[in-house]
């Protein structure tokens, strides 16, 4: 399923430099993959600025894949809902310094995702990643990506799966996400993309669920992992940190409102919410009473108040998404128990493993000759080559 992409973005390649004649075919043309770190919204930003100025020196046409992990992906994502964004970066740049998401659109969103049975708090990071730092909310899918010219860099989305991660062999670990498919980079096995999130059972699709759209793709496959912050916790610690995060949401939300030019919310923007404080007593971790509550800003904005009532329980929880695991007791091949014997499947951000996304990028697959890395995150930029060790063992590795 590579080989149509890979051949149409080498085509690209031939045109765009015809300089260059000891290019006389495509066999001859090296496989480049831009491999952009986490880092969050650094990374986020750092990966449009590298990207814009790529397109200003002549090389962005080169790269045949676009690899991200973590805060890269959030740009990514935002990057290609512009199906010519590779021959304008001016656009994507000055998207980042634009104005934000209606209030109103992301509560739409959320309000849709409520009614659903696996609302979590990675549809709430995914909203709030989108809006507010990519100030984009992309509906889109990623298969609709398949379809399109190919005048972009391919691109591979990673994450890793939370359980494999923790007691699990190397093989189910790295998850990656790309137009044509899904599925585990070290074993080879994988779904058609529109698929992920359906249900499977021994290796027969029982179910189709909608494919979800770029933004929950980021929440239930990018998503930050901090549940393992509070597995440890007591009750009353986390009691503490829902007091800390609740204030933190409402004050997110008012500031936001008030920062909106036009909207519903903005009639009622200079009200003052006096009574918020009651959602920080030890009474509103009883979720009864969050439904008895009446506020101020409930009653002029409603859903404000499906917001704040769906979202509370969830810190609370401390509830993660999860996905429909396409290789729940699979019989055809080995696969670790750690996968087989799970109905769903916990992707979290593959950065907690390594930091740049080389696994999808190793060995005869994509045929890769030279990788760019760009580093965004805050700590030593070479340590991410230290898990290599493990994943390249035996694998062809291009030059970096």
């Amino acid at each position: 399923c590579f080989q149509m992409p890979v051949a149409l973005l080498s085509s690209t390649f031939l045109s765009n430099l015809p300089s260059l004649h000891h290019f006389s075919n495509q066999d001859s043309i090296p496989h480049i993959a831009l491999l952009a770190s986490g880092g969050g919204q650094r990374a986020a930003v750092g990966l449009v600025g590298f990207l814009y100025q790529m397109e200003k020196e002549g090389l962005l046409d080169t790269l045949l894949y676009l690899g991200g992990v973590s805060g890269s992906t959030w740009s990514m994502s935002s990057l290609y809902s512009d199906p010519q964004w590779s021959t304008n970066m001016d656009r994507a740049v000055s998207r980042l310094s634009g104005p934000g998401v209606e209030l109103e659109q992301v509560l739409a969103w959320l309000g849709d995702r409520a009614k659903e049975e696996h609302f979590s708090l990675a549809d709430i990071w995914a909203v709030l990643t989108s809006a507010v730092i990519m100030k984009q909310m992309d509906l889109r899918h990623l298969s609709d990506e398949a379809s399109r010219n190919a005048t972009n860099p391919y691109p591979i989305y990673s994450a890793i799966e939370k359980k494999c991660f923790s007691d699990g062999p190397i093989e189910g670990k790295w998850f990656e996400v790309s137009p044509h498919e899904a599925g585990f980079t070290e074993m080879g096995v994988f779904v058609e993309t529109s698929l992920l999130g359906s249900k499977f059972q021994s290796g027969e699709l029982l179910e189709v669920t909608p494919e979800m759209d770029m933004v929950r793709l980021q929440g239930v496959c990018l998503q930050v992992e901090q549940s393992a912050l509070l597995e440890s916790k007591s009750l009353e610690e986390r009691k503490s940190i829902f007091q800390q995060w609740s204030l933190e949401l409402l004050a997110a939300v008012e500031t936001w409102s008030q920062s909106l030019e036009d909207g519903a919310f903005k009639t009622h923007g200079q009200c003052k919410h006096p009574n918020w404080s009651i959602l920080l007593t030890t009474d509103a971790f009883h979720l009864r009473d969050l439904n008895e509550m009446e506020m101020p800003l409930f009653n002029v904005f409603p859903p404000v108040s499906l917001l704040t009532k769906q979202v509370l329980p969830l810190i609370l929880k401390w509830e993660w998404g999860t996905t429909k695991n396409f290789l729940y007791q699979y019989q055809g091949l080995t696969i670790p128990p750690c996968l087989q014997s799970k109905e769903k499947l916990h992707l979290v951000d593959a950065g907690l493993l390594i930091n740049v996304a080389y696994p999808p990028f190793l060995g005869d697959k994509r045929d890769i000759d030279l990788m760019i890395a760009p580093e965004f995150s805050a700590g030593n930029m070479f340590e991410v080559l230290l898990p290599l060790t493990t994943t390249t063992k035996g694998k062809r590795t291009p030059q970096m």
